[in-house]
């Protein structure tokens, strides 16, 4: 461990695979979308397979995008977490925002290469 006060921990045997999207919106509506999808960000966080979930808005003030990193498959992601009701909402109202097509991107972690560091807690 280094002298700073973090901590590496490995989390590849913990995730099964990384979920990227960025989606495009026109910047007047970033309020509007945010709205609709935290109810749907919470949902997903609350979900026990959901081990991270960040969102981003990127340099290009027209992309907002976001990673999510899952413990089971992605064949269980498209069978079973895209499949839920709360989803629902969030997209049938903020894809007619979209002025490209949404993108997304599955990575599997690289073995080894998979680690967060947290700050530890201070100790007086």
């Amino acid at each position: 461990m280094s002298s700073s006060n973090t901590a590496p921990i490995s989390i590849s045997k913990d995730i099964t695979f990384v979920l990227t999207v960025k989606v495009y919106i026109d910047p007047s509506q970033t309020n509007e979308f945010f709205a609709l999808f935290k109810p749907a960000y919470e949902s997903v966080l609350a979900e026990p397979e959901c081990r991270f979930f960040i969102v981003n808005t990127t340099q290009e003030p027209r992309c907002i995008s976001w990673v999510e990193g899952w413990s089971k498959d992605v064949q269980w992601f498209m069978a079973e977490q895209m499949t839920k009701s709360y989803y629902q909402p969030y997209l049938s109202k903020t894809e007619g925002m979209f002025i490209k097509p949404r993108e997304f991107e599955f990575h599997t972690p690289q073995e080894g290469m998979c680690h967060f560091k947290l700050p530890l807690p201070q100790i007086d």
